[in-house]
């Protein structure tokens, strides 16, 4: 079997039918170089997106499925979108903070400090009692075994976890409880009636989406939406904090406005926005929302046929279920960068080449919103979308080992063909054009990114 026709029949597994008359595959086989499947990973959640597309958009016409097809390069390029950011032609900065990264321990295993958020670097700094060195967390962790920092650092509300073996994680209470969840859900919440769109020649044209998520996966799903068509108005607050290049980088489509969940004025406006929406896009941690009165059951009732998606670290059941969580530490945790490792002369943990369960998780959440909106309209209903990065990345190692090492990594004339440019308000963008065609129609944005808080809490007067 070919690789394009693995690609198609996995998606056909992932979506429930068979798509082969109308999904089609091009483009090599490998693209990134991992220990994994990455690029089958890659092509295969975005082409379930683009099928999610092609249902929504064969719900509003009447006509049969069309056709999608996706390039294995473009979706390759797509999953390192953060990476190939350009800003005035430069590289866009670094979204890591300069000790977060992996350490040795006292018994010589490894830790992994995620620290991007100045709040928990500086939890972990007073943890530990060091100044904000590298040099000087690495001194105060080698006396540390893995197991009792991790602990003691989880317990605290920060983000880190030891790396362990597939084997170690497999027998772990949370892959356990993991195992157990699809790789994505989507269940019905109620019996409200139909809510046909009316047709058109974009899939998701005139569907309004809160998406109040942060870093990758939840921006990701939204930014999809969003080529799709979709009005998307992004969510924050002031006092929480960004990485600006991410925000940049999935901001593509989308305005951007404030709200203060705990602010009872904003609390209010939100319930007003979540009335005439179509969806909500969201990613703290599970049941966090559900006490501000925004969990799926509430806003359904706010909002009968609301299309509500929820994206969390390790899934919504099992030990981890509350612990914040970021694909790194979710690779960390799952035994992903120890197998990278192998084989090497430097015994230092190896990511995947991309963030790969960010954004596979970021286009299957959109594939089920966009699959949902196909059942409201046809069937009726309100739906809860979920989607965890844990899972999602054990549809990857499911795939197998497949090691692609030696392939170099995609370089600037690799990109070109994908890239195109933007004016902004933070200069001139080259970005990865979304990838992926429907009907024959590539998605696109139709507005850069914009700066956080610089829209009305309000819809598009487009729409």
């Amino acid at each position: 079997m070919g690789r394009a026709t693995e690609i198609v029949d996995r998606v056909g597994s992932l979506v429930g039918e068979d798509v082969t008359d109308r999904l089609t595959v091009t483009g090599p086989a490998d693209v990134l170089p991992s220990v994994y499947e990455v690029t089958t990973f890659a092509a295969t959640t975005v082409a379930a997106a683009g099928v999610g597309a092609g249902r929504l958009l064969s719900a509003r016409t009447g006509e049969g499925p069309p056709p999608v097809v996706v390039d294995t390069r473009h979706a390759a390029a797509a999953f390192g979108s953060e990476r190939h950011l350009r800003l005035d032609g430069r590289p866009a900065p670094s979204v890591w903070e300069p000790i977060s990264g992996y350490y040795q321990t006292s018994d010589d295993r490894w830790i992994q400090l995620h620290c991007n958020f100045s709040h928990h670097r500086d939890g972990v700094l007073d943890l530990l009692g060091v100044p904000n060195e590298r040099d000087a967390v690495a001194r105060v962790i080698r006396r540390i075994d893995a197991a009792s920092l991790e602990t003691e650092l989880q317990a605290m509300g920060l983000c880190a976890t030891m790396a362990r073996t597939e084997a170690e994680w497999s027998c772990h209470p949370q892959a356990e409880a993991t195992a157990t969840q699809p790789v994505l859900a989507v269940e019905r919440l109620d019996d409200s009636a139909p809510q046909p769109l009316a047709p058109t020649e974009t899939p998701a044209a005139g569907v309004r989406v809160l998406d109040l998520t942060r870093v990758i996966a939840g921006p990701v799903a939204g930014r999809t939406l969003a080529a799709y068509g979709a009005d998307v108005l992004r969510v924050g607050a002031a006092h929480l904090p960004e990485v600006q290049t991410l925000l940049v980088d999935t901001g593509f489509g989308k305005r951007n406005t404030f709200l203060n969940l705990r602010v009872a004025a904003d609390a209010r406006r939100l319930r007003e926005l979540i009335a005439s929406a179509d969806v909500l896009i969201q990613a703290y941690r599970p049941r966090a929302l559900d006490r501000l009165g925004f969990g799926p059951a509430a806003v359904a009732r706010l909002r009968p046929g609301i299309v509500y998606a929820t994206i969390s670290a390790y899934g919504h059941t099992g030990p981890w279920s509350g612990l914040r969580g970021f694909d790194s530490l979710v690779q960390t945790a799952s035994g992903m960068v120890l197998a990278g490792a192998a084989g090497r002369d430097e015994p230092d943990p190896v990511p995947l080449p991309v963030q790969a369960l960010d954004h596979g998780a970021g286009y299957l959440t959109a594939y089920g919103i966009l699959d949902a909106l196909a059942r409201r309209a046809r069937e009726g209903g309100s739906w809860h979308v979920r989607v965890s990065l844990a899972r999602t990345g054990r549809m990857l190692t499911d795939l197998g080992h497949h090691d692609t090492r030696a392939v170099p990594p995609l370089a600037a004339a690799d990109l070109e063909p994908y890239q195109d440019t933007y004016m902004s308000e933070f200069g001139e963008l080259t970005y990865i054009r979304p990838p992926g065609t429907v009907a024959g129609v590539a998605p696109r944005w139709t507005r850069p990114p914009a700066r956080l808080g610089t829209s009305a809490p309000t819809w598009s007067l487009r729409h």
